[in-house]
């Protein structure tokens, strides 16, 4: 570890904002708009190139198939939207292969953690509710953890489009925006 000053380098500031910018977006929105995914990956790409020219670039192409091959069975399976699968594989434009998976799994260690908090705050409110508010949410759709039209049966494109969205989604940019600063930060701090 140095005594210098904790610094981002000018690629780590960049992304760091992108990640930021997106992750608000995904959070108020619920949605990673094209135009932020397709200026990430230019970005990438042109970034890489610069540096390192045909084989910079290359391995940030390589790095946006990983990052694509990642989610894609997350997505299929219903987990994840589109949005999500091409802003991890924008991200692996900036990467390349091996950046990206190791920010795929701290995200995934994030997610994992936020779902379990999740599940225990509508697990503590269930518990807490009297048992006519139980009815009510039952009503909703609502009838408990993983029972119901917003648990593991349904496809993720159902529960966006439900009135309970915000209690029952995560958004994917979040636990990546902040994997994002914790190995960017890692990197800054010379280790």
């Amino acid at each position: 570890m140095h005594d210098d000053l904790f610094i981002f380098s000018l690629k780590s500031s960049i992304l760091l904002a992108l990640t930021i910018l997106i992750a608000r977006s995904d959070l108020l929105h619920y949605r990673i708009s094209n135009r932020a995914v397709l200026l990430t990956l230019m970005m990438g790409l042109v970034w890489n190139a610069s540096d390192a020219l045909w084989m910079g670039a290359a391995m940030g192409i390589v790095g946006v198939l990983v990052g694509f091959l990642l989610l894609v069975p997350f997505y299929a399976m219903g987990g994840v939207t589109a949005g999500d699968v091409k802003w991890l594989a924008a991200l692996g434009a900036w990467y390349g292969p091996r950046g990206i998976v190791g920010v795929f799994l701290v995200s995934s260690i994030l997610l994992g953690v936020f779902c379990l908090v999740s599940i225990a705050y509508r697990y503590i409110a269930m518990v807490r509710e009297t048992p006519r508010a139980g009815l009510a949410m039952e009503s909703r759709g609502i009838r408990g953890l993983g029972s119901s039209t917003i648990g593991n049966k349904a496809r993720i494109d159902d529960v966006y489009c439900s009135v309970d969205r915000r209690s029952v989604l995560i958004p994917y940019a979040v636990p990546v925006a902040i994997g994002v600063l914790m190995i960017e930060s890692y990197r800054a701090m010379g280790a």
